[in-house]
């Protein structure tokens, strides 16, 4: 891996940065995991694992792996928006291994696109620089706004990939999660024909 892959320049969007995380970042990044909106499609982190895990251990996948949900803040003012980024799938499933794109934005910021354009532009970063060939995206049964989320970025569901998330006790809700692709073939295709 080269020092562009591992350390990479913050990935921008219009509005976003999508950067390394900064111990200014823990607290807002607690708060918001505190929020019980924030969190209903989420295993519950506890404060510690909110304020110190959670992004050490995002630190530790970009030093890693060259990806990890990144801290998300808006260009024009600064302010923390939430998390958004790239992870490996460090379970087993039947599409892993894989790589996943996933959001996780702050309720003032609810409404505006934030998730689907820091999302957009994670997704660009990793064909485009990581060079990956597919990327995926899973959310409980319930979670419709992370689906339209999924929509809006050209993913397309895996109508025969529905999966019990193993990291998910049995009887929760969110064990149950449906599954969705996007190639990076496709993704060129829908890159090109935006550009036209």
């Amino acid at each position: 891996m080269n020092d562009s892959e591992s350390n990479p320049i913050p990935i921008e969007s219009e509005r976003l940065i999508l950067r390394p995380w900064k111990n200014a970042d823990r607290q807002p990044f607690a708060d918001m995991s505190t929020d019980k909106g924030v969190m209903e499609h989420l295993l519950p982190l506890t404060p510690h694992d909110a304020y110190h895990t959670w992004i050490d251990r995002q630190i530790e996948n970009q030093q890693r792996h060259g990806m990890c949900f990144w801290a998300v803040e808006a260009k024009q003012d600064g302010a923390f928006i939430g998390a958004v980024g790239l992870l490996p799938v460090t379970y087993e499933a039947h599409f892993t291994p894989a790589v996943e794109v996933g959001w996780r934005i702050a309720r003032p910021f609810w409404g505006l696109g934030y998730a689907p354009e820091a999302a957009a532009a994670a997704i660009r970063f990793g064909f485009e620089s990581l060079q990956l060939p597919e990327i995926v995206s899973n959310a409980g049964l319930a979670n419709e706004k992370s689906m339209r989320v999924m929509e809006k970025l050209g993913m397309l569901r895996d109508l025969n990939g529905d999966f019990d998330h193993p990291r998910v006790p049995e009887g929760n809700p969110l064990r149950r999660q449906v599954l969705y692709r996007l190639t990076r073939s496709r993704w060129l295709v829908q890159s090109a024909a935006s550009s036209v």
